[in-house]
């Protein structure tokens, strides 16, 4: 599995609000098609966020990467947001307990 984070800093909560809504929207697909997992949203302060990505594989990171994904974190850049981000291969574990109750499931 290939696990991506993000973390943003926005000018203001209006900013990051109106942001994670758009990304929610546009990337609805990647839960779709079944390559994206996971992704959790981190409040670290009420102006910047941890996005927390699971995927499949780093080939369709670079896929997705190389389509829409690009132009919309340069565009959170030009509207004076700062953006960073880590990635690599990743080992899952989860515990027995788990109850998929509490998550959203992307339907």
């Amino acid at each position: 599995m290939w696990a991506v984070t993000r973390s943003i800093k926005f000018q203001n909560k209006l900013a990051k609000e109106a942001i994670i809504n758009a990304l929610k929207s546009r990337s609805k697909d990647m839960f779709q098609d079944g390559d994206m997992i996971i992704r959790a949203f981190i409040n670290v302060t009420e102006n910047s966020i941890e996005i927390f990505h699971l995927f499949k594989n780093k080939e369709y990171v670079n896929k997705q990467r190389a389509g829409w994904t690009n132009q919309f974190w340069q565009d959170i850049r030009e509207m004076g947001g700062t953006v960073s981000f880590t990635e690599g291969e990743c080992e899952v574990e989860y515990s027995s307990r788990i109850d998929l109750k509490d998550f959203s499931k992307i339907e």
